[in-house]
């Protein structure tokens, strides 16, 4: 069964009211109102953010539907059965609903599951589509098992689906409540704040609101597994109707939420949509606009890009080198070279998107390097590989002599890295200095170079990029 319908929009209703109503399960909000949801969860009491929560969400819930709240907890501090209906379940029964949460002050005990078969046996749920919400801070050690329960419920319902919203929950206490929800369909929140328990509400109380009878039926297939911010096929069949689409999606969110999406194509064309780049369980769905209706669903796991890094073996002093590399590409995430075994880095080039290699230049002093990808989120090297850069490979040939201002033409073979030169220098000068300078680009052979105007006894000069390193000389007499 097809769930996340919301509310048609007014003009739609109106197009469709004499043949598509829209219908909703019966919904029971259980609250727990023990003495543990004093405690705050973030800057709130968690009973002041759940009484905030259903104000907000119940103002759009369908006032046709039948909604009550049963709360447990909230008289007695001893008791195991304390679970009582706060607001009887019925229709335009929003307000009272709202008022009811907001009466509950913390106070007793937490028996769940206690309170999650009352709460179900008030819905008639052996007869009728119903939804159970359930807020809960504790679970008590009291003798019913929650997850035993949920089996039962399971196998007597007509079709009853509890949503769990845990407020702030442990890890022993996860496990104790999460089948609830795993066992019955629905779906598991342990909410750290205000917000995730408003959205959690919200994303359960419009998978309890039922699609209009007589859906278009739809298919999808995509891979089970994609890497993170990969680019994967879809295929699909359905209305294809206009505005239809093909979306990737967290679960639980309503009919029409997406993280990205694409239009399906009449002619059923395959379409490709781009993983998140976070890792963790999504859905891909065909969403129909017109009905603000999902017709179809498949879960997919987007997986954490295996971090590598890989280099030549051997490179040129100073010569450029390309570096390929695989990773979550983060924010600030870098590829970095380094001396082996060293902690101090000689480059870093921030990594991209969509994965490109990136090109480095090859340090000057011949020796062993290490290429290396480092996490912004813990500053860790997440993948390394080693290369070696052996010594300088360079070559002039030109003239042995030259007029005064003459330009003259000199071959040369080098690592041809960005900025390298050829330089005319007399020959006490350093590695930085020069007279004349012709920048080398890799696509000639050739550079045209001027010649000093003062006569004189000068070198030609191969300059690494750096300026640090003279890769090749050669004479030149300047009369």
């Amino acid at each position: 069964m097809i769930r996340g319908f919301l509310a048609l929009p007014a003009a739609l209703a109106l197009l469709c009211a004499t043949s598509v109503s829209v219908l909703a399960d019966d919904v029971m909000l259980v609250i727990d109102a023990s003495a543990s949801m004093a405690g705050k969860l973030g800057r709130d009491r968690k009973i002041d953010l759940v009484a905030d929560s259903v104000e907000t969400a119940v103002a759009d819930f369908p006032t046709e539907a039948r909604i009550g709240v049963l709360a447990f907890g909230a008289k007695s501090k001893t008791s195991c059965t304390d679970a009582e209906v706060v607001a009887r379940p019925q229709r335009n029964n929003n307000e009272i609903v709202a008022a009811a949460a907001a009466k509950l002050q913390p106070r007793g005990k937490a028996p769940l599951a206690v309170a999650v078969e009352r709460a179900a046996n008030a819905l008639d749920y052996k007869k009728e589509r119903a939804t159970v919400i359930v807020f809960v801070d504790k679970v008590e050690a009291c003798d019913a098992n929650p997850c035993v329960l949920a089996e039962s419920l399971a196998e007597r319902a007509k079709d009853l689906t509890v949503e769990v919203i845990g407020l702030g929950l442990d890890d022993k206490d996860i496990e104790s409540v999460a089948c609830l929800a795993e066992k019955t369909g629905g779906k598991f929140i342990n909410a750290k704040d205000g917000t995730d328990v408003a959205g959690g509400l919200a994303a359960a109380l419009a998978s309890a609101k039922a699609p209009p009878p007589n859906l278009p039926s739809a298919h999808i297939e995509a891979p089970a597994k994609v890497i993170q911010s990969a680019v994967f096929d879809v295929a699909y069949d359905g209305p294809k109707a206009k505005g239809d689409r093909v979306q990737i999606v967290w679960p639980g969110l309503p009919a029409g939420s997406e993280i990205r999406s694409v239009l399906v194509a009449k002619d059923g064309k395959i379409r490709k949509l781009r993983a998140p780049a976070e890792p963790g369980t999504y859905e891909i769905r065909y969403y129909h606009p017109e009905l603000n209706v999902i017709l179809a669903t498949q879960s997919i796991e987007v997986d954490v890009r295996p971090t590598t890094v890989t280099a030549p073996d051997r490179v040129g002093a100073g010569a450029p080198f390309s570096v390929a590399w695989s990773g979550p590409a983060a924010a600030s995430d870098v590829i970095e070279i380094a001396p082996e075994a060293a902690s101090t880095k000689l480059a870093a080039i921030s990594v991209n998107k969509d994965g490109r290699a990136l090109t480095f230049t090859a340090p000057i002093a011949p020796g062993r390097y290490e290429v290396r990808y480092r996490s912004a989120a813990d500053q860790t090297i997440a993948a390394k590989a080693g290369f070696t850069v052996d010594a300088p490979s360079a070559s002039l040939n030109g003239p042995a002599t030259a007029r005064p201002g003459s330009e003259i033409k000199v071959d040369w073979k080098g690592p041809a890295a960005r900025f390298d030169d050829v330089v005319i220098a007399r020959a006490e000068m350093p590695a930085g200095e020069h007279v004349t300078l012709a920048r080398i680009r890799p696509d000639r052979p050739t550079v045209a170079i001027t010649v000093p105007a003062e006569p004189g006894s000068y070198e030609l000069r191969y300059i690494a990029g750096d300026g640090t390193a003279i890769f090749a000389r050669a004479p030149l007499t300047v009369r």
